[in-house]
């Protein structure tokens, strides 16, 4: 008989799965709560009792076990939302006011995701060199009366998280909303009236940017353009009266998905080198920069890419080709702009992913401008901007000259595509244009005297 006083083995320590699968929990064996088939099951080929869960069962777990980046300031926040029914963040203070109160947690932390960069951006005059951040204002607003747009708006909250954490499982929650948001969205287009014709247009256009297959891609493109031609009557009224603007940017007839097309231009692939030949330019400015070259050699590596385009990929191939530029230009500025000091560099980096996305749409006609092509325009003209602003106010000007040097090619660009898509050259970035050209020429001179 063991002594109170002598020595025993302590109980080895084990971390409980609370919310481990039943097979798991039968078993005694530690679960590790992969959805919606546990390793476990996996490996003694049964079915997952994860399977079985009720629909909001499964949601919650999901939502209790994804990577929504939460910390204790912001769920402190959150909960506040709750209880008092307002927010601190400028782009929440809306009219009808969003129902906190009944609005799940995790779907909150979803809107603060989006709100929290929202006002920081705002705060900083940067939200402009972004494609959507300026507009989640605008969206929550409608959000706030149409679920299927607040909807829209919360896959792609969590998109862009799961870009962030590389969970699975965050993506699915995008997922689920981005089911939710197209069905409200097909019903509302069953009833469409110039009362909810903003919010079919809002959600269109969400559900476009995040469309990850062609024919869900293409099927929000055309949608669109026709909901634009509906609205022309009152375009003037609407608050997205800039995207109807940009009707000529849209596809115009549906291809097939696998139909094959022409070999691209010579003057296409001519612009494809060119700007490589510029990329490789800024990479070598750029060699004491870490991040910047990384940023700048991928963007290399995919328009080298590019010029593989033969006759034998279909449409939806040609598609796939670019989706790697589409998740660069949804997340890529939004991670720049929010460093505490932006270096001049990353203000260049940005620009010139703007500017392929422009240089690639002569290569895509069947897929048109609207994928990111027109919405590239006003972040380069806005950095340009920037970047003049900025070199007004400093005295020591060579990294300045020099940035401002490298903008040349881009609002170039910008400029072309302009005439191309027969879209207004405004005056103020017609002398914005005249003021960078300058400063190039005079780049010019210097390197050759």
């Amino acid at each position: 008989m063991t002594s109170p006083t002598s020595p025993t083995t302590p109980r080895r320590s084990h971390t409980k799965s609370r919310t481990g699968c039943a097979m798991c929990k039968r078993r005694h064996i530690r679960c590790d709560e992969t959805l919606p088939q546990c390793k476990n099951c996996t490996k003694y080929s049964c079915r997952c009792p994860y399977q079985d869960l009720p629909e909001n069962d499964h949601r919650e777990l999901i939502a209790t076990k994804a990577n929504l980046m939460w910390t204790s300031e912001i769920k402190a926040e959150i909960r506040s939302w709750q209880q008092i029914g307002r927010s601190s963040f400028p782009s929440l203070c809306v009219f009808p006011a969003i129902p906190f109160e009944k609005i799940s947690f995790e779907d909150l932390r979803l809107i603060h995701h989006v709100a929290s960069i929202s006002s920081e951006l705002s705060a900083s005059n940067s939200s402009n060199f972004t494609i959507w951040v300026r507009q989640v204002p605008l969206f929550l607003e409608i959000g706030a009366t149409y679920n299927f747009v607040m909807h829209s708006l919360l896959a792609l909250s969590a998109s862009h998280l799961a870009w962030l954490t590389g969970c699975s499982l965050t993506a699915n929650i995008a997922f689920e909303h981005r089911g939710v948001a197209l069905k409200g969205l097909h019903e509302a287009i069953g009833s469409f009236l110039r009362e909810n014709s903003d919010a079919v247009l809002a959600a269109s256009l969400l559900l476009s940017w995040q469309a990850t297959e062609w024919r869900d891609w293409t099927r929000l493109m055309h949608g669109t353009s026709s909901i634009i031609d509906a609205m022309q009557p009152w375009k003037n009224e609407s608050r997205l009266e800039d995207f109807i603007a940009e009707k000529s940017t849209f596809p115009t007839a549906p291809p097939s998905p696998d139909t094959p097309f022409n070999y691209p231009k010579h003057t296409d692939l001519d612009a494809l080198q060119l700007a490589s030949l510029q990329l490789r330019k800024l990479e070598a400015y750029l060699k004491d920069d870490i991040e910047g070259t990384e940023a700048v050699a991928q963007l290399i590596n995919f328009v080298e890419g590019l010029r593989r385009l033969s006759p034998s990929h279909t449409t939806t191939q040609r598609f796939d080709m670019l989706d790697p530029l589409r998740t660069w230009l949804l997340w890529l500025p939004v991670r720049y702009v929010q460093q505490a000091q932006m270096p001049l560099s990353a203000f260049v980096v940005l620009a010139y992913y703007y500017t392929i996305a422009l240089i690639v749409e002569p290569l895509f006609p069947e897929i048109g401008a609207a994928y990111f092509g027109s919405l590239s325009l006003n972040p380069i003209e806005e950095i340009a901007r920037r970047l003049v602003s900025l070199n007004a106010c400093e005295t020591s000007q060579e990294d300045f000259q020099t940035a401002l040097n490298f903008m040349a090619y881009p609002m170039d660009m910008a400029y072309k595509f302009r005439i191309r898509m027969g879209l207004v050259l405004p005056e103020r970035v017609a002398l914005l244009r005249q003021v960078i050209f300058a400063h190039h020429a005079r780049a010019m001179a210097r390197s050759m005297s």
